[in-house]
């Protein structure tokens, strides 16, 4: 059979039987298991972390400030600005310095970390902005991590430094902060999917934690006054916010936009990309003021000047599946087309389920003050991502949410990073955005572009993205609805556990042409209503609202599960889905039709899931979040503090109790990875990785050292040959991960 041509039919006739037939030949044709993708040992995975940075010390030796003090332009500004930036400056007590660059002197490197700086300066034309004097170079928090590890490196024993390369590729950047990727892909095997995933993420965490220790050290930053600190953080610092408001857009870009001095071809044209994403989702934020007004909205009183979008400040974790079967089914270019037209399917379902992840799962809590739970300031990007009456439904549940005490004390958000940042690109009623046809993306971008919302230059954001295999190398999704674990052991890996089986009954409904393309409509509208119960969750809304003539039958089936579902009456064409039910019902669905693939770590995390729909306070990240929080301002409920108390306090608590915990993760993560390593090198006889290991740790035995040295590690005053050692203990255990 012609698949091209049978996909191209099917996406034009639209009818469930043709498409159902054709799902199943097509897993037929492919040599595709009904049961396989994304279950037991066809499962691989990996993560992307980006992750904040604070440095500490007075504005007269922090780069941020420095900056803002001496460039040129500063005397542009109007001297309301300049006085507003001089407050700015002398208003922060507690001397963080958010996303600041750190200056370094080239002398404190070695030999190997000197030649890379040199490496990755070589032939830049922006090298100017890089270099202080002839002694100082200054560079952004994500590019010393990677020279922390080079250096830290220089001397230790081989086959350790056969992965400091492999390693150092990982320390990229996003728009602004670190970005870290997995070390090493890994798969379920006898421990889990789950747990490899988490112990991978916690190994890493504590990596970065060493060479941030390291740098402060080695490279004299605490002794110069600029103490890095990284730690994970999804939401926009409060006092980012405020000088975004304060600057122009290309002063702003100057000093956040990160240049990309490591893992990119062409990094000063990598640079420009990050300055062309923030000049378009800053424009694309004005935008979506006037869809507000499109869609009914009174216009603001007052039109505020957004010049500066700091969307690219949220921070968040993609967890990327992969499967084994698919990648081999779509080796051949031909498949390309059923790769797209099935992972699109797939992805319009699983979208269906997200709403199970939020604030359940990871969190990003924000307090709004009054004055920002406005549509135009609260919405975000909403306006261009839900159609106008789901845009009003949403706004108007928010309001009675909300309560009649919000015009004095706001409202909590469960995950204001997924409200705050372009989640997912819309459809337009000429080009879908997940029709299962080849190039539909690039299409969607160009329209987009027309419209001043998005650029074609920009990659397709989605909430679940289809990775192709032609493109990636594997065939699979990435998960890009997560903003903050609370931990990684306790909500990672269970997370990573219900993405995959959430993903295999997905391809298990494509594959017996359960569901098909027709069956979950690619108009704006169904898209909207659908999006519309993820959206809701983020807000924390209580309801949503579904078509009763709905045409996403799919969506119709679920709710046959919910039983609290009736005809709304304000709005008596809609049925009132409440959250918490539409989450209880999808539990059902699964525990079901989850049935004939569910392992044990699968029923483990959907009883896991039942207590987390039960009781959302107690067992849900956001929820641990914000009990975090409040611990640390000493008080109860979230509505008890002012919006700035508790957004402040949320950023200290992230930045120093969160990371502590997870730092402890972290060691307990290396100590048994490294526990498993030494078991490999005695049943597989490696000598080297042996012999590299007790270099490491002198005379004592690598377990007798790490847990005689945890506790410098975790106070954060290990000296630097501690440091080293472990960093070493981590690149053995990389070395050892079996290839996957």
């Amino acid at each position: 059979m012609d698949q091209r041509d049978n996909l191209v039919t099917a996406v034009e006739v639209g009818d469930v039987l043709h498409q159902a037939t054709l799902q199943q030949r097509l897993f037929a044709a492919l040599g595709l298991d009904r049961e396989a993708p994304f279950t037991g040992g066809d499962l691989t995975a990996g993560t992307e972390n980006e992750l904040a940075t604070s440095v500490g010390g007075n504005r007269a030796q922090v780069d941020l400030p420095r900056q803002l003090l001496e460039s040129p332009h500063a005397e542009s500004l109007s001297p309301a600005a300049r006085s507003a930036l001089a407050q700015w400056l002398r208003d922060n007590p507690e001397q963080h310095w958010e996303y600041s660059w750190l200056q370094i002197a080239r002398d404190r490197l070695q030999p190997s970390a000197r030649a890379q700086l040199e490496h990755d300066l070589a032939g830049r034309v922006d090298r100017a902005d890089f270099v202080v004097d002839s002694i100082n170079v200054r560079i952004p928090p994500s590019y010393v991590l990677k020279l922390a590890l080079i250096d830290a490196c220089h001397g230790l024993p081989e086959p350790v430094t056969d992965v400091v390369h492999q390693v150092a590729a990982c320390f990229l950047n996003d728009n602004t902060a670190p970005e870290i990727i997995s070390t090493h892909v890994v798969s379920g095997g006898s421990a889990g999917l789950g747990e490899a995933v988490a112990r991978e993420n916690a190994q890493r965490f504590l990596l970065t934690q060493l060479l941030t220790a390291y740098a402060n050290e080695r490279f004299g930053l605490a002794e110069n006054g600029q103490t890095l600190t990284v730690y994970g953080a999804p939401n926009p610092p409060q006092r980012l916010k405020t000088l975004s408001r304060l600057l122009p857009g290309d002063y702003y870009r100057e000093l956040f936009m990160n240049p990309c001095l490591a893992g990119f071809t062409d990094g000063a044209a990598k640079r420009n990309y990050m300055h062309l994403c923030h000049e378009t989702l800053s424009r694309s934020r004005q935008h979506a003021q006037a869809r507000l007004t499109a869609a009914g909205f009174r216009r603001p009183r007052v039109v505020e000047r957004l010049v500066c979008d700091t969307s690219l400040l949220n921070n968040g974790t993609h967890l990327s599946l992969g499967s084994r079967a698919l990648g081999t089914a779509y080796a051949a270019p031909e498949n390309a087309t059923a790769e797209k037209y099935l992972g699109d399917a797939a992805s319009k379902v699983i979208e269906h389920f997200l709403p199970l992840f939020v604030g359940l799962y990871s969190g990003a809590p924000l307090r709004l003050a009054p004055n920002d739970l406005k549509p135009e300031r609260a919405l975000g990007f909403l306006p261009h991502e839900l159609s106008a009456p789901f845009l009003r439904f949403t706004w108007q549940s928010w309001k009675r949410k909300a309560g009649l005490l919000a015009s004095l004390k706001g409202d909590l958000v469960p995950d204001a990073r997924l409200l705050d940042y372009f989640a997912a690109l819309p459809s337009l009623p000429s080009q879908a955005s997940l029709d299962g046809r080849r190039g539909n993306g690039e299409r969607l971008k160009q329209l987009l572009e027309e419209q001043g919302v998005y650029s074609h230059k920009m990659t397709v954001y989605a909430l679940y993205r289809l990775r192709e295999r032609a493109k990636m190398g594997y065939s699979g999704f990435e998960g890009r609805h997560y903003s903050l674990f609370a931990s990684f052991s306790d909500d990672l890996a269970p997370a990573a556990e219900l993405q995959a089986l959430v993903s295999a009954v997905a391809y298990r409904y494509l594959a017996h042409g359960e569901v098909t393309h027709a069956q979950i409509p690619d108009d704006a509208e169904t898209e909207s209503e659908r999006r519309q119960l993820f959206f809701a969750a983020s807000v924390g809304l209580p309801v949503a609202y579904v078509r009763r003539a709905s045409t996403n039958r799919f969506l119709l089936r679920l709710l046959a599960h919910t039983r609290r579902t009736r005809p709304s009456k304000r709005h008596p064409q809609y049925y009132k889905v409440y959250l918490d039910d539409y989450r209880a019902a999808l539990l059902r669905v699964l525990t079901v039709d989850a049935e004939p693939i569910l392992d044990a770590a699968g029923r483990r995390v959907l009883d896991d899931l039942r207590h987390r729909i039960a009781l959302p306070e107690q067992r849900g990240a956001t929820g641990s979040l914000t009990r975090g929080i409040l611990g640390e301002l000493g008080a109860v409920d979230p509505m008890d503090v002012d919006a700035a108390t508790f957004n402040f306090g949320a950023e200290r608590y992230y930045r120093n109790t969160l990371r502590a915990r997870q730092l402890a993760e972290g060691v307990e993560a290396c100590t048994a990875q490294l526990a498993d390593t030494l078991r490999t090198i005695q049943c597989q006889q490696q000598p080297p990785l042996r012999h590299a290991i007790q270099q490491l740790v002198g005379q004592r035995h690598p377990m007798q050292y790490v847990v005689q040295t945890s506790s410098a590690v975790l106070r954060e005053t290990a000296n630097l040959a501690t440091l080293r050692a472990w960093i070493g203990l981590i690149l053995a255990n990389v070395s050892n991960a079996t290839p996957v």
